[in-house]
């Protein structure tokens, strides 16, 4: 991940404080008193601040919704308050929260922006959300509340600060309607946005349903937009995959060959060369997501 985004300051910078602050007693001691004065954890929890989060994490994966319901109510309770306990509280739901706004703004680029730039304005958007998150008011679902409420203000964002004309962004329209994607909304909000990412750079027609990006297909796209952007694949190598592996409506290699005037030979060739690109990639993919 550091050569692939090696140019990515503010992910970088909060990844080496994170590592930093894990070197630290104090926090970890702190995180954990708040942690089992609320029941959440017992005397069995980590002592470290990694091992402690990591420990949240699993049980959240086992456990569900209602767990880490709890937790993050610890946090955000004390990050949307004054003083050093509420910078504390908003560092590591920040750093929790992470992953998911990098994962964002690999949704959200678009051709011709930097990754750099925009995942500066997301990381930005995420401390605001944390800190402003309306914890009083709701208990319930806060990690895909704390997606939700990022993304709405991401779209704000974007929307004032590449599109000063005030034309509408895309993917706003199909959400606005209602779409009948089978998914919550933030599984929408999410889906749309890639959807304009993957029709930005070629790799989806706009009369292409949404539906169609709600599942692994999605996960595919989403790769080879992220492998378009970071010049992993050419346009050509990135079409020749997506237009390959589908559920329905694969293209044929003899169409394909017919279109590109070459043998359908010459077509698996190319594939096949960019599959072999895309899988030496992936980890690095797998790791900033």
């Amino acid at each position: 991940m550091d050569t692939a985004y090696a140019d990515i300051n503010v992910v970088d910078r909060l990844n080496a404080e994170w590592r930093w602050l894990c070197d630290r007693v104090a926090p970890a001691r702190e995180v954990r008193g708040w942690l089992i004065e609320a029941d959440v954890v017992d005397e069995r929890a980590p002592h470290t601040l990694d091992g402690l989060c990591d420990h949240l994490q699993d049980r959240s994966k086992g456990e569900g919704p209602r767990f880490s319901d709890t937790w993050l109510t610890v946090l955000l309770e004390r990050a949307v308050a004054e003083g050093d306990q509420a910078q504390l509280a908003a560092r590591v739901a920040v750093q929790m929260m992470l992953p998911a706004a990098v994962r964002m703004t690999q949704r959200c680029l678009r051709q011709g922006e930097e990754f750099a730039d925009n995942v500066q304005l997301v990381v930005a958007a995420l401390y605001q959300v944390v800190r402003r998150f309306p914890i009083e008011r709701r208990r319930r679902q806060l990690a895909q509340g704390l997606r939700l409420e990022l993304w709405h203000v991401v779209s704000r964002e974007f929307g004032r600060e590449f599109s000063p004309s005030g034309e509408e962004l895309p993917g706003e329209k199909e959400l606005a309607e209602g779409a009948s994607v089978a998914v919550d909304p933030l599984r929408r909000a999410e889906v749309s946005l890639l959807a304009s990412a993957a029709e930005a750079v070629g790799l989806r027609a706009p009369a292409e349903p949404l539906e169609e990006l709600a599942g692994p297909r999605g996960e595919l796209v989403e790769l080879l937009v992220w492998a378009l952007a970071q010049k992993v694949l050419t346009q050509d190598a990135a079409a020749a995959i997506a237009d390959h592996y589908r559920d329905a409506g694969a293209v044929p290699d003899a169409a394909a060959a017919r279109a590109a005037g070459v043998s359908q030979a010459a077509i698996r060739q190319k594939r096949r060369r960019a599959v072999v690109q895309l899988r030496t990639a992936a980890p690095l993919w797998a790791a900033a997501a």
